[in-house]
């Protein structure tokens, strides 16, 4: 049945239609006169048979066959080099065609970017999507850890109506993390804007159909990160549907992740219900196996801290071998962090995950123009104070660099930021 199977499979790449056999009888006949030419320079034998049996013009000349030789490998080689190149572009093209013009560089890209450092991830919201835009130019080893905790928008209907975990910060990580599909990822993140499905983005409701059919929420992810073909992977801080709470500096219960957001009152803590939450085992041989672990940027509270309620999750970051980084935001955030300096976003962070966890702070210096400033000010935002002698109380390493460039956006710039987490690893891990 297999020899059957076999002959038929061959019988498909020799039939008419695909353009492999001219390339196979060009790489054969060119590896026959690389043998022929080899012979015309190196064996005197066959050099005595052509001239007794051939009786060629130049018989008289063992120069003249060595020339010869030289040619017919010049020759060959050139035929088995034009037989290869086009039999891998024909193959290329009837399998994947948008890849044939530039198969080399993927998988020479591929194959180097697998060799990079194993980076962990933690958060969530635009922050950690910008984050990954430029981690994913550096390794293939990223684990993005994501929030599957919020409540508004099209992740929270979704969650409401169907019970599935939030399915937003999930997309936006792998979109980020896509290798050239600018159609999926325009696809991923249209939003409807009219009908019944007003508001929901096409990614979440791929992703909940997904795991409608699969059964299952993570292997959802797995088959949209093969879609989308990225670089890394993604996966929830937990599986547990739980519910954010936030206890503000005047006793008021706030239940929700958009409604902490939204409140604009001051945080005094914040918590999950219920209060055991386990984390997905994947999470903690990734940050167990890390070179480095990033929290942040992103909301300090809904996006970053939230993740280290999930029990396990901060001991395995305190306990692992991996440099540790707090990336600081560049604004605050009304309802979450009014008037924080950043001192008090790491402050915050340590709260939660143990006070001297973090090896590293990074700073943006950068000022934000007069422009957006006021824009920002009218949302009740403002540009983070790097307040340096409290930050050398705390006893962290810092770094300080313009990570701003979008003069319409106050948001990282994803190289940059890429660019020092780089060479803060050639500096810690050679």
């Amino acid at each position: 049945m297999n020899k059957v199977k076999n002959k038929n499979l061959l019988w498909r790449w020799l039939s008419p239609g695909i353009r492999i056999k001219r390339y196979i009888f060009t790489i054969i006949l060119g590896i026959f006169l690389l043998i022929v030419g080899w012979y015309c320079c190196f064996n005197d034998n066959f050099f005595i048979y052509i001239k007794n049996n051939l009786k060629i013009l130049f018989q008289h000349s063992h120069q003249l066959m060595i020339i010869l030789g030289i040619f017919l490998e010049l020759v060959a080689l050139g035929m088995i080099i034009w037989g290869i190149r086009n039999l891998n572009r024909s193959i290329v093209q009837t399998i994947a065609p948008r890849y044939a013009d530039r198969i080399s560089q993927l998988v020479y890209t591929k194959h180097i970017l697998s060799k990079g450092p194993k980076i962990v991830t933690i958060g969530g919201g635009t922050g950690l999507y910008t984050l990954l835009r430029g981690l994913k130019k550096i390794t293939n080893n990223i684990t993005a850890v994501v929030t599957v905790f919020d409540s508004g928008g099209s992740s929270g209907k979704l969650r409401r109506e169907l019970g599935i975990l939030p399915p937003g910060d999930i997309r936006n990580c792998l979109v980020a993390l896509a290798t050239d599909e600018p159609l999926m990822e325009q696809l991923f993140q249209y939003r409807f804007s009219n009908g019944s499905l007003e508001g929901h983005s096409f990614g979440n409701l791929f992703i909940t159909a997904m795991s409608e059919v699969s059964g299952d929420f993570v292997k959802a992810i797995e088959k949209s990160s093969e879609i989308l073909s990225i670089r890394g992977k993604v996966l929830p801080s937990s599986l547990q549907n739980v519910t954010l709470i936030a206890r503000t500096q005047e006793g008021i219960i706030i239940r929700g992740e958009n409604e902490i957001t939204q409140s604009n009152m001051r945080i005094k803590r914040i918590y999950l219900e219920p209060k055991s939450v386990l984390p997905l085992p994947e999470t903690l041989e990734a940050i167990q196996q890390a070179d480095l672990i990033i929290l942040g940027p992103g909301s300090l509270y809904t996006s970053v801290i939230c993740n280290l309620l999930v029990k396990g999750i901060p001991e395995a970051i305190i306990n692992s071998k991996a440099l540790k980084v707090y990336i600081c935001n560049l604004m605050t955030q009304r309802g979450e962090t009014n008037n924080y300096s950043a001192s008090r976003h790491l402050k915050e962070v340590e709260r939660y995950l143990g006070k001297g966890s973090i090896d590293y702070l990074i700073v943006n210096t950068a000022r934000i123009s007069e422009e957006l400033k006021e824009k920002y000010a009218r949302e009740g935002s403002s540009q983070v104070i790097i307040d340096q002698e409290e930050i050398k109380r705390l006893k962290v390493r810092w770094i300080e660099k313009d990570l701003w460039l979008d003069h319409q956006l106050a948001r990282h710039d994803s190289d940059l930021l890429a660019e020092v987490i780089n060479d803060l690893l050639i500096k810690e891990k050679g």
